[in-house]
């Protein structure tokens, strides 16, 4: 598979699903420097919003907070 990150691209070596306070999300691992993504498909397949002014993420059940660093969201 390929994924684009902006004008770049990389190829993926393989996913791996990991178990998060808002569910479980397929990640998949390129040869790229870059954190963690969580693009806008995955959190409506995850029926999940995020919340800017209060810094959550709201899923059908809970609210879970989150840390804004660098620019970027971080859960805790």
């Amino acid at each position: 598979m390929t994924i684009q990150f902006g004008i770049g691209v990389s190829t993926s070596i393989k996913t791996i699903d990991v178990n998060s306070p808002v569910g479980k999300i397929q990640f998949h691992i390129v040869k790229a420097d870059t954190p963690f993504l969580l693009c806008l498909a995955d959190m409506d397949k995850l029926y999940i919003k995020y919340d800017n002014l209060k810094d959550v993420i709201i899923t059908r059940t809970k609210k879970v907070p989150v840390v804004r660093r660098f620019g970027h969201l971080f859960l805790i």
